[in-house]
């Protein structure tokens, strides 16, 4: 790699709201095939305060691209909050990220509702810990 940039930093946020994919979750033997799941995204870290490239700044179209054409392939899971978790791995990736906001909706979960889901907010600090704390829960 390079030198690091010394050009100045701002904080950014790159937002996604009701992105539609479809994904295998759920406890009902109906919800191990595809169902509609929206996703709602806000990212934030530092960048570049005026980037002049695409790589300088929060890109959220490969982060859409993942969760349009590879999550969808993934194998069932029982629990939304395991795909939230899917999720924070694939966004923090990008080392300039400090936090994240995530909401995943059912919208065929409850008939009376327009949509069900949870919502959970992380620091890169917490996501650090987590993963730390399951790599020694892995060991023992």
């Amino acid at each position: 790699m390079g030198e690091p940039s010394m050009a100045p930093r701002s904080r950014w946020t790159a937002r996604v709201e009701s992105l539609e994919t479809r994904l295998r979750v759920g406890v009902y033997a109906h919800e191990h095939e595809p169902q509609p799941i929206l996703v709602s995204l806000r990212i934030s870290g530092l960048a570049e305060a005026t980037p002049s490239t695409l790589a300088q700044c929060f890109d959220y179209e490969p982060i859409c691209r993942w969760m349009l054409d590879e999550w969808p392939l993934s194998a069932h899971t029982p629990l939304l909050e395991t795909r939230l978790n899917e999720l924070l791995v694939h966004v923090f990736a990008d080392s300039r990220i400090s936090d994240v906001w995530i909401g995943l909706y059912k919208t065929q979960a409850i008939p009376q509702a327009r949509l069900v889901g949870l919502e959970r907010e992380v620091t890169r600090l917490q996501f650090e810990e987590q993963r730390r704390l399951l790599a020694l829960s892995a060991r023992a």
